[in-house]
């Protein structure tokens, strides 16, 4: 009995092991090899940036879906080690081929996402100093969107990092304070320094949230915690739009065929959308 409890353990760790390795493979860099008509292309990157538990398998699918359909390509990967330390893989070339550059988070199962802001932070300054990159996109998904706002907030304004364009978030709690925990201290952090976004110059931030019937959440994070960026952004310069989707969930919100066309608008076709 205890060489068969042995033989178990063995195995149920090789499958973890197994599908931590395959989570972290990200799609491949690949070249555009066609263009659309009704897409802007520029050199500015879009970062795509995994939530909690996020991995490769957030965005490997709409990395590839924007390649094949000719909305931009995969260029670079940054990998986060669980000690902050960065590794780029790819080529950066400077083309207006609207490039794309996915992040993953060796440790993504964090307490909270004040990890994220200095490692996402970080990013953005390594690819003012790498590449001499001085504006960029972000699509993000819940604490990950959550990591950017605070990233942008906190040290947007910072000399060394190149200048935000587009945000897309997608699901995004800003505001988690509940009953049980009445002050939600990220946010209040957050408050205090909004008069930092008078200084990030313009900027565009698609507030995305999606809602299950019947309900003001998406199973995971509720309308009103997304909805709180209002608060943030009001009075600034910032261009604020928010986009509810009904009968989206959490998972959805990055992983939908129909999810992956609006985040494509948005970023290379806003003037095709009206804001909902």
């Amino acid at each position: 009995m205890a060489s068969k409890w042995r033989w178990l353990a063995v195995f149920l760790g090789g499958s973890w092991l197994g599908y931590r390795w395959t989570t972290q493979v990200a799609t491949p860099a690949v070249p555009l090899t066609n263009r659309r008509a009704d897409t802007e292309y520029t050199a500015v990157p879009t970062l795509f940036i995994p939530g909690w538990g996020g991995n490769a398998w957030t965005y490997n699918g709409l990395l590839r879906w924007l390649a094949r359909h000719g909305y931009g390509h995969k260029v670079l990967t940054v990998t986060v080690s669980r000690i902050g330390v960065l590794h780029f893989t790819g080529t950066w070339t400077g083309q207006a081929t609207n490039p794309l550059i996915q992040v993953l988070f060796t440790h993504s199962f964090t307490a909270d996402y004040q990890q994220q802001i200095r490692w996402i932070t970080e990013i953005l300054r390594q690819l003012r100093h790498r590449y001499g990159i001085t504006s960029y996109n972000v699509v993000a998904h819940s604490w990950g969107g959550s990591a950017a706002v605070g990233s942008l907030v906190l040290h947007g304004p910072a000399v060394n990092l190149p200048r935000p364009n587009r945000l897309i978030l997608l699901g995004a709690p800003v505001d988690e304070s509940q009953p049980t925990r009445p002050v939600d201290e990220a946010f209040e952090r957050l408050r205090d320094q909004r008069a930092n976004l008078q200084a990030v110059g313009l900027l565009t931030i698609y507030n995305v949230y999606g809602t299950l019937l019947g309900r003001q959440t998406d199973g995971s994070v509720p309308a009103t915690q997304v909805q709180a960026l209002r608060q943030i952004v009001v009075g600034s310069p910032v261009t604020y739009q928010e986009h509810h989707v009904r009968g989206v969930s959490h998972g959805q919100l990055h992983a939908s065929p129909a999810m992956w066309r609006l985040i494509a608008r948005l970023l290379w076709s806003p003037g095709k959308l009206t804001s909902h």
